[in-house]
């Protein structure tokens, strides 16, 4: 394995554990109208400390996915 790989998975560690973080933190759901589509308007309107947590989780997200697929794909 050279530095590159392990430095990959050392940062690919690490944007996982920010993600869990991040998923932790956010404020839960409440109401059951949320099943139903009744707060999808909140979803986009993510305001506060709220807001920068969904963003956030979101640029993490991308990250741990992209780093997955170039790991994945390191590995052919």
């Amino acid at each position: 394995m050279n530095i590159i790989q392990l430095l990959l998975l050392l940062i690919y560690v690490g944007i996982a554990i920010g993600l869990v973080w991040a998923v932790i933190l956010q404020e839960p759901k409440t109401g059951g109208g949320d099943i139903f589509g009744g707060g999808a308007t909140d979803l986009f309107a993510a305001r506060g400390l709220t807001g920068g947590l969904y963003r956030i989780t979101i640029y993490l997200g991308l990250g741990f996915m992209f780093l997955a697929l170039l790991i994945g794909a390191w590995q052919l």
